[in-house]
């Protein structure tokens, strides 16, 4: 007879940098965790900013931090600070020692207080290893320092304190397999929520409408967008480009834009709704994604199941993930990309089956299961057998 199943392991995730708040645009690694946390059967006590808590109504035990101020580059610096202070002291007032604990992001501001907390095993979600940078400006250049020299701080720390780490893809694996030798790396796909997708009506796809969704920075492309809408619009003048997104970098984008004339030829939307990025992506025909650096590609995965025609660099991940339903240009290649869009035929028949694999409930239970093998390895437990 197999042995009685034992009682729930103990699960604390640390969500203390994120950045999330009513009525902005919440990042990918926020989402994955809120998404796991409002689909888990389990009720894993949380450290998070007091500005996040609304995004995870289902949990045990909250341990609040400060919240959002001014989101300058320095003021995030030191927003970080303060949160990692207060996450250290509650970590040495509480006297529970969990089964598990997670780090959501390979942020200081995440790792740091895990150390510190009682644990039996420790680990860390890292969909992204920062590669070298180009940048666009002063300001830019620095926010590329201050991450490069996070970066080797937080590998520093996850050597020492961290069990175990959550990859977002097979080449990340890789890629962290060389930094953490005997560690235990699992995959995890980011996802994304088919069933809100399904409840927005169908609307018509508009042959003269392209949209990019992500945030306004060098790294998603977005001034590669400008040079290659220059070229699009010498034959397709009729074709137009709705950005959804903030960041950093939008004032600059906008001046690009003016000083190319293509005002006319791009909209900014900015922040919007999640029922009209929906919509719109069902009403648009293309979806341009020139990103040089993704963790996984939540925004693509919409766009493929939303059955928009996607466009994107080619990232080294991404076959493995998406296959060939996506148009691929080459890496950092404005004319190539330009090429492929005059090359691209149809959407491929299946797209939409093909991404149901990545539905958000399909990646909670295996997060659900990576953490269940964490807590049984280290409680000498049979590993928990999952389908």
């Amino acid at each position: 007879m197999p042995p009685p199943p034992g009682p729930p392991f103990s699960l604390l995730i640390v969500l203390n940098g994120s950045l999330a708040s009513a009525g902005k645009t919440t990042g990918g690694g926020d989402l994955v965790l809120f998404k796991f946390l409002r689909l888990t059967p389990l009720l894993p006590d949380l450290l998070i900013p007091e500005s996040a808590q609304g995004f995870v109504p289902k949990a045990g035990r909250k341990f609040l931090t400060q919240q959002n101020n001014q989101l300058s580059t320095l003021g995030i610096v030191w927003l970080f600070v303060r949160r990692i202070l207060q996450g250290v002291w509650c970590a040495w007032r509480n006297a529970k020692v969990y089964d598990v604990a997670l780090a959501a992001s390979p942020f200081g501001v995440d790792v740091i207080p895990v150390w510190f907390w009682k644990a039996r095993r420790k680990g860390a979600v890292i969909y992204h290893v920062i590669p070298d940078r180009q940048a666009v400006n002063l300001a830019t250049q620095i926010r590329f320092g201050l991450a490069a020299l996070e970066q080797k701080i937080t590998i520093a720390v996850l050597r020492r304190a961290c069990d175990f780490i959550v990859a977002g893809n097979d080449f990340t694996k890789q890629q962290l397999a060389v930094r953490f030798p005997g560690k235990p790396i699992f995959v995890l796909p980011a996802g994304f929520d088919a069933a809100t997708i399904d409840a927005v009506a169908p609307v018509p796809k508009d042959p003269n409408l392209a949209c990019f969704i992500g945030r306004m920075v060098s790294q998603k492309g977005i001034f590669d967008l400008l040079k290659c809408m220059a070229e699009i619009r010498r034959t397709r003048p009729e074709l137009q480009l709705v950005m959804v997104g903030t960041g950093p970098e939008r004032e600059f984008f906008v001046s690009e834009m003016n000083h190319l004339n293509l005002a006319g030829q791009i909209r900014l939307s900015g922040f919007i709704s999640e029922a009209e990025k929906i919509t719109l992506l069902k009403k648009s025909t293309y979806f341009f994604f020139p990103s040089y650096e993704e963790g996984w590609g939540i925004a693509l995965a919409e766009a493929l199941y939303c059955e928009c025609r996607c466009l994107c660099y080619e990232l080294p991940h991404y076959r493995s993930i998406f296959g060939e339903f996506p148009a691929y240009a080459r890496l950092g290649d404005p004319a190539d990309f330009v090429r492929v869009f005059h090359a691209a035929g149809p959407v491929a028949a299946g797209q939409k089956e093909f991404l149901r694999q990545y539905d958000d409930p399909v990646v909670a239970r295996q997060l659900t299961a990576h953490l269940e093998t964490v807590a049984a390895i280290q409680a000498c437990r049979p590993v928990p057998v999952t389908k």
